[in-house]
């Protein structure tokens, strides 16, 4: 399948755009099992100000320790709203996004991609630059104990993924979302589709990993299988499922008029 796409990604390269992106990310990231899993039971009932405020610290907390958490090649891929244009710019290279105007870029949808043989240190100066690495390692104390226990069991998990993983060149998506304002659009499978198509010119396999079976189908409707289904609880904790997912390279699946992954 041969698809001319008009819409071309940018690469975020400014601490404002960053920042919006991290607002986007934040809004989708309220929606995740795995965001819901470590929140536990917070009754709005008694307090709902006291529950609003402790779902907004995890949340806060929760993003930027994902941020935190990507390796050293990674990049901010986003599809800015304005690029459903039929007049939008068709470069053969992915661009940078602008440092010249005054406010941030309307973003349609955002993600958080490692790819093999990349020297880019992008995400970790936006992220110094935002002072997210003074974000402690866990959850803060206000969370209360039980969320915390929870985070050190994924967090075993992880490290553990890490350890014992793929060393086989590989696209990694940490994170993916849609602006609210976006969403029923395809911006999600289009950003998806371009992954795709950048890990597919290295011949690379994608993987990601998700929480909560609409995540997994929605995977699975773009190409990718489990490889692996990890459960995870703690003390009297609910099982919390996570998918391992990997997408195999298929060859010219999109023509992006030689567009070249980020390096």
């Amino acid at each position: 399948m041969h698809l001319n796409l008009a819409v071309r990604p940018c690469l975020l390269s400014n601490s404002r755009d960053f920042e919006a992106a991290r607002h986007v990310l934040r809004e989708s990231y309220a929606d995740e099992a795995i965001f819901k899993w470590l929140l536990g039971d917070v009754s709005s009932k008694r307090d709902p100000a006291a529950a609003q405020a402790k779902r907004d610290l995890l949340l806060d907390w929760m993003v930027d320790w994902r941020i935190s958490s990507c390796q050293s090649n990674s990049h901010c891929l986003a599809i800015p709203a304005s690029a459903n244009n039929p007049s939008a710019s068709r470069s053969s290279a992915i661009p940078s996004s602008s440092s010249s105007s005054s406010l941030p870029l309307d973003l349609g949808g955002c993600a958080l991609v490692s790819c093999p043989g990349s020297r880019s240190s992008q995400v970790l100066s936006l992220m110094s630059l935002l002072a997210y690495g003074a974000s402690p390692p866990t959850p803060p104390e206000a969370l209360g104990q039980a969320c915390r226990a929870r985070f050190a069991a994924l967090e075993h998990h992880c490290r553990a993924r890490d350890r014992l993983g793929s060393h086989t060149p590989h696209w990694f998506i940490h994170m993916l979302a849609v602006s609210p304002e976006h969403r029923g659009r395809g911006v999600g499978r289009m950003m998806m589709r371009i992954v795709s198509a950048l890990a597919d010119q290295d011949a690379a396999p994608v993987q990601l990993q998700v929480s909560g079976s609409r995540s997994r189908a929605y995977f699975e409707q773009c190409g990718f299988r489990v490889m692996e289904t990890v459960d995870v609880c703690c003390d009297d904790s609910p099982t919390l499922k996570l998918f391992n997912m990997t997408r195999v390279p298929f060859p010219k699946s999109i023509c992006l008029d030689n567009v070249s992954p980020p390096r």
